[in-house]
């Protein structure tokens, strides 16, 4: 197992049904390299399923700040890119200053 596997599963190594939801990556080669881990899916199905996983790679990948962003790849198919931070709205960014007005 790579480090970037290692370090995803040892995040979730206490939340076994966590762990279970990434089975799918089993099948995936994972690597990490110029800010970004880029996952090799078996098909355009596979990468489908993987990319509903990424709210739980997030969390792994940010607090060991091992990449910016998230890759997933298939053969033949563009690949599919995914932010590891999730910008919040500007609207929570802005303060008006009221409170309870």
């Amino acid at each position: 197992m790579d480090r970037v596997s290692l370090a995803i599963w040892s995040f979730y190594r206490e939340d076994p049904d966590l762990a279970r939801r990434l089975d799918p990556l089993l099948a995936c080669r994972l690597a990490r390299g110029w800010g970004c881990v880029r996952i090799d899916c078996r098909d355009g199905v596979h990468r489908a399923v993987v990319a509903g996983l990424i709210p739980l790679l997030r969390p792994p990948l940010q607090a060991l700040q091992f990449a910016r962003e998230i890759r997933l790849l298939a053969p033949g198919l563009d690949p599919l890119v995914f932010p590891v931070v999730v910008p919040l709205p500007s609207s929570l960014l802005t303060y008006d200053g009221s409170i309870g007005d």
